[in-house]
């Protein structure tokens, strides 16, 4: 394989609402309403998208759920990006796929105030040679337009390419492609598939 696209939450970075919503709020009646009214709900994916601002997203939430003020909420979305933390096994692997001359690239569902926090942080994203976020573009994963954007943009053969993300729906939209995928788990047997493709030229 000579090309390999990353997705970034629970592959990359950490990405864990539950313990989030439990670090933010000792309350399991708050835990459990942030849990459906803001990572559950519409809203969120719309963000993700591109379609909606952070400023939109906390006043909407505020008003489905009075308990949280606008303040609290903006908390609670500076508690979300400090809690994307790079996940060490699968950052060192990145690395030596980079080391070994594999072309890396980025493909995430991802809110532009989001992105725009991490990628001066976390030095791994100058590995990649292409990066396409849901946010800037209006579209997300697993609709198959951000695949097919991805491709013909960086000149891409599906063939050449694997893909590596923790969701089922994500991975057999890029199968239908042609893409070669791996369902992400942290896991030994996972991250062995991984590294045999790291010696695979073809």
């Amino acid at each position: 394989m000579k090309n390999i696209i990353f997705d970034l939450g629970a592959v990359l970075l950490q990405w864990d609402p539950q313990k989030i919503v439990g670090d933010f709020t000792a309350d399991t009646t708050e835990q459990a309403l942030l849990l459906a009214e803001a990572f559950g709900h519409s809203d969120w994916q719309d963000m993700d998208r591109g379609m909606l601002s952070e400023v939109d997203f906390i006043a909407r939430l505020s008003q489905r759920c009075p308990v949280f003020s606008s303040t609290r909420l903006e908390h609670l979305l500076q508690q979300v990006r400090d809690s994307l933390l790079p996940i060490a096994r699968t950052e060192a692997l990145l690395h030596r796929a980079h080391a070994g001359s594999k072309r890396l690239y980025c493909l995430s569902n991802m809110s532009v105030e989001n992105y725009a926090y991490l990628k001066d942080k976390l030095a791994f994203f100058e590995r990649f040679d292409g990066i396409v976020i849901s946010g800037h573009e209006q579209m997300a994963k697993p609709d198959s337009a951000i695949f097919t954007l991805l491709l013909e943009r960086f000149s891409l053969s599906p063939r050449e390419t694997v893909f590596i993300d923790d969701l089922a729906a994500n991975v057999e939209a890029a199968r239908d492609l042609g893409i070669r995928s791996i369902q992400f788990e942290q896991t030994d047997t996972c991250y062995a598939d991984i590294e045999a493709l790291l010696t695979t030229h073809t």
